[in-house]
Parts: C-alpha cells; structure tokens; sequence
C-alpha cells in the first residue's frame, strides 16, 4: 500500500522594490509616446513585485534599461533586479558581467551573473 508522505511548498517571499526603468516615478523615463506615459515596467505604479532573493541585474547594470537603446532590459524586464536561487555562484560563461558581449545578456545565467550552484556543474 502506498503511502502519501504530506510536503510543505517551500513559499517565496514576494516583496516591492523600486521599478528601475522610471526610477519609481511611475512615468515613462523617455517620455515615449508622451511624458504622461506610464511606465511599461511598473504601470504606473513606481514599484515592481520579486521574489526573494535577488540581485542586481548584471546585463543593464540595475537600471532596467538595455545597453546603448531605449528599451527595456531584455534580461530583467525594466526591473533592475533578478530573482535566483540560493545557493549561487558566479556565471562560468560571463564572469559575473552578466553580458556575453556589450548588447546581449549571457545565455547561461540570464543577465544576473550568477548561477545556481547545483547548474555549475551541468
């Protein structure tokens, strides 16, 4: 006979931080279509949910906004942050720049520059 072995779901903890594409203003920074835009990122509202922990996107340096454009980050989404996995480790393809060169985020580890410690040896 079976048994059901009862598992608690690990819960991530969800928390504001400031949206890194308006800079918590709430309006498009490049004023596209207009000034009176509202952030893409945010919506308006200055903040973005992430789970914890994260760090600092390495591909647009925690600005949300991608290198050399007008856009946002490819790799964070305008939020200026990324969620990962503990334990990390610094990305082996990048070294932790987050880029594989000056307009594309690294493949390997998404921009953030560091990798979950069980994918380094994958």
């Amino acid at each position: 006979m079976a048994r059901k072995v009862a598992t608690k779901a690990k819960e991530a903890r969800w928390v504001e931080v400031t949206c890194a594409y308006c800079q918590g203003k709430g309006r498009d920074r490049f004023g596209i279509p207009s000034p009176l835009s509202s952030c893409p990122t945010c919506g308006g509202r200055g903040t973005v949910r992430v789970k914890e922990p994260y760090v600092t996107c390495q591909a647009c340096n925690g600005t949300g906004v991608q290198p050399y454009k007008r856009l946002n980050c490819a790799a964070c989404g305008g939020k200026g942050v990324q969620t990962v996995e503990k334990p990390w480790e610094t990305c082996p393809v990048c070294g932790g720049v987050g880029r594989d060169n000056m307009t594309l985020y690294c493949m390997r580890c998404h921009g953030a520059g560091v990798i979950t410690a069980e994918r380094a040896d994958s």
